[in-house]
């Protein structure tokens, strides 16, 4: 996730959650583009909506193990978990929530697309 203090000094690509960068120098040696004076926050389009917000959304060290052993969870298919661990009701739990609201999370992305694809025909069937 994207650190609002480095925001305010770097401008980012919120789609891939990276600094954006320019090319610098004779060699064009791609730098991370700083913000100017005056430059424009990209809150508004920003998840977090702002750095008081981003402070209520950010996640404890316990719930962030808890997303990190998901990710391993799915990148293995379940064989990084111990018998003990695959045995405990709480990681088993857990780890169903994070399924579940990924789950929503990949539906609305794909419904989102789509509104985004017929508007765009839309548009184009008005001209």
């Amino acid at each position: 996730m994207i650190d609002c203090d480095d925001c305010q000094q770097f401008v980012y690509d919120l789609e891939k959650g990276e600094r954006a960068t320019v090319a610098m120098g004779p060699d064009r040696v791609q730098t991370p583009q700083r913000r100017l004076p005056g430059m424009k926050l990209q809150c508004g389009q920003c998840p977090k909506k702002s750095p008081q917000n981003a402070k209520r959304l950010e996640l404890s060290v316990k719930n962030w193990k808890t997303y990190q052993l998901w990710r391993e969870v799915k990148a293995t298919h379940g064989r990084c978990l111990t018998d003990e661990m695959a045995r405990d009701s709480i990681i088993r739990r857990n780890l169903a929530i994070l399924d579940a609201l990924h789950e929503v999370h990949e539906r609305n992305t794909q419904q989102n697309q789509s509104l985004q694809t017929l508007a765009l025909l839309a548009l184009n069937k008005a001209h």
